[in-house]
């Protein structure tokens, strides 16, 4: 009996003894800027994370005000309210992760990060207006963004739907933008090039799809636009009208540095 109650106090003690090393001899410091140098390794450098108002708590669980990433040193997408916590069920399989949750405006942000680096994080009903990547196209764009994000070492696979869209596009030159009203496909990011494999648009003077890549900051892109026949008034048929393939299908080539 007595060698089984010791067993159980060593059990009980190591995990005490690692939580205080983990809350008194680790700074909170030196864990935000190891949190910061691995997104920067796994972006080649091309991804920066800057993590504010960072704190540690017990049972290894991480706290932050905001996670504020940023591609190419251009904001791409910040966290607010940021919560990770160890997860211990993947021990078994020889990976370390944690869980984490956050809002990206008053949308929901949640999901698993495993070593070696991979995970999934699903995005509910985000703000688009609360992505600052997208305020550099010059382009008010407004919607729930809903989205399953797949991570694989290097590589970001991101799966979107935006069922209310609503574009200000009276700044741009891309005709019938401000026309759509869904969004849905498939991005993908690696290193410093963001692939729009296929993004489909739909709304009530027809359909599109964007392609292409963003690529060091310069855009690479071409929208499809397949107008529905009838819908278009006088002006919008001539903005389209120089770049038609085909009766009832037009290709307008995106090209340029992102501002």
């Amino acid at each position: 009996m007595k060698t089984f109650r010791s067993i159980l106090y060593v059990l009980f003690c190591i995990p005490v003894l690692f939580m205080l090393v983990w809350i008194i001899a680790i700074p909170d410091g030196v864990i935000r800027r190891q949190i910061e140098d691995a997104v920067a390794r796994a972006g080649n450098k091309s991804l920066n994370l800057q993590v504010d108002g960072f704190k540690k708590g017990v049972f290894f669980s991480l706290h932050a005000d905001s996670l504020n990433l940023s591609i190419d040193g251009r904001p791409a997408l910040k966290i607010t309210d940021f919560t990770g916590s160890y997860s211990p069920r993947y021990l078994a399989s020889g990976q370390l992760a944690v869980t984490i949750r956050g809002k990206i405006g008053t949308g929901k942000v949640s999901g698993t990060v495993k070593l070696p680096l991979e995970g999934k994080i699903i995005i509910d009903r985000a703000e688009l207006s609360s992505v600052p990547y997208l305020t550099q196209f010059n382009i008010n764009i407004n919607g729930s963004l809903s989205s399953e994000i797949n991570i694989i070492h290097d590589v970001v696979k991101m799966n979107i739907d935006v069922p209310d869209l609503n574009i200000d596009d009276r700044d741009s030159v891309i005709p019938l933008l401000n026309t759509f009203r869904r969004m849905q496909g498939a991005i993908s990011i690696k290193g410093n090039s963001i692939r729009f494999d296929s993004i489909s648009l739909e709304g009530e003077k027809g359909y599109a799809r964007l392609k292409g890549n963003i690529t060091n900051n310069v855009m690479d892109l071409y929208l499809e636009l397949m107008p529905i026949a009838g819908t278009l008034n006088t002006m919008e048929s001539m903005l389209i009208g120089k770049y038609i393939v085909s009766p009832g299908y037009y290709v307008v080539p995106i090209r340029g540095a992102v501002r």
